[in-house]
């Protein structure tokens, strides 16, 4: 069976008794209580992929594949497959060229999955500030499952080198942890964002979480994060400030169209306006191949355009 976006749907090794796993979903619980409700900071990573862009990336607890690696790489082992993603994008605040590609392994029947992703910021812009550069990341991701749901644990590596037009080069790594808690249709997410705070402005530590409910035609999710811990505080450009995204897709018939649609609120950079932006997205999927179009549009300044074109190999696990 597959769900929502197309994937097939997970079979893990049970790797704790049910009892201990009862216990550890209530904690994780419990810790994303406190929380509010997932943004990566103030430019969006090309990676994300241009289904995510359609749901307004709002993909933090039911993001998979390349979306998972960027969003929360706890959820790369949420379902078995291979993805191969390979696009185009025009986003961020600079809307910058950027072409990218991701792959994502979680075929192994030990509930482990690995990725990698590259994308190229080739200072395309119109506006300025220009920005050019290169994001690298890996990732690695497991967890397990009992009668009463599962629990996923994950973390990647992120080497950054950017640079803003007139501005300093920003090189250096930094990397992302996550949790991820399932029960039935309901999936929790949790994340934190460049947790060795590279930079206020570039790489800004974020924290966030999000909910999700997930079926074998509809994925509908909300979330929001906020900066935390950042080392310059005061600084213009910083992305210390708060976003809130609902998105929702929805596959029609048994496979093939999904039509995609969502909403983010981003007072990411506190200094600048806030921006809302309304995203819609397109894809044709069948069990091996998909083609994937999202855009988003800010409605409340200059009306600021957002990308993303791509191709996806699907490489789906036979599990007996």
């Amino acid at each position: 069976m597959q769900s929502a976006l197309g994937f097939k749907r997970p079979v893990y090794r049970d790797l704790w008794p049910s009892d201990r796993f009862r216990r550890a979903q209530l904690c994780g619980l419990l810790g994303l209580a406190w929380l509010m409700l997932c943004g990566m900071g103030p430019y969006r990573p090309a990676g994300l992929g241009s289904a995510s862009l359609g749901m307004a990336d709002a993909v933090m607890a039911s993001g998979v594949g390349g979306a998972a690696l960027y969003a929360n790489p706890a959820a790369m082992s949420q379902v078995q497959h291979g993805v191969i993603e390979g696009g185009f994008a025009r986003s961020g605040h600079a809307g910058s060229g950027t072409p990218y590609a991701t792959f994502v392994d979680s075929t192994s029947a030990w509930g482990l999955a690995a990725g990698v992703g590259y994308a190229g910021e080739l200072g395309w812009s119109v506006d300025s500030p220009k920005r050019s550069g290169q994001d690298v990341r890996m990732a690695l991701s497991a967890g397990g499952q009992s009668d009463s749901g599962r629990l996923l644990l994950g973390g990647s590596a992120r080497y950054l080198s950017v640079q803003r037009e007139g501005g300093p080069l920003v090189e250096g790594w930094t990397g992302d942890f996550g949790v991820l808690v399932g029960m039935q249709a309901l999936r929790l997410g949790a994340v934190v964002h460049n947790a060795l705070a590279l930079n206020p402005s570039e790489a800004p530590r974020r924290v966030g979480v999000g909910a999700a409910l997930v079926s074998t035609q509809l994925v509908a999710e909300v979330g929001g994060s906020w900066g935390v811990g950042n080392r310059d505080p005061v600084v213009a450009g910083d992305g210390t400030g708060q976003s809130y995204r609902a998105g929702l897709a929805y596959m029609v018939g048994a496979e093939g169209l999904q039509i995609r649609a969502g909403y983010q609120f981003d007072q990411i950079v506190s200094g600048d306006p806030t921006r809302h932006w309304v995203c819609a997205g397109l894809s044709w999927r069948t069990p091996t191949l998909a083609f994937d179009l999202g855009g988003g549009l800010d409605t409340g300044n200059n009306n600021d355009l957002m990308v993303s074109a791509s191709v996806t190999l699907l490489v789906p696990a036979h599990v007996e």
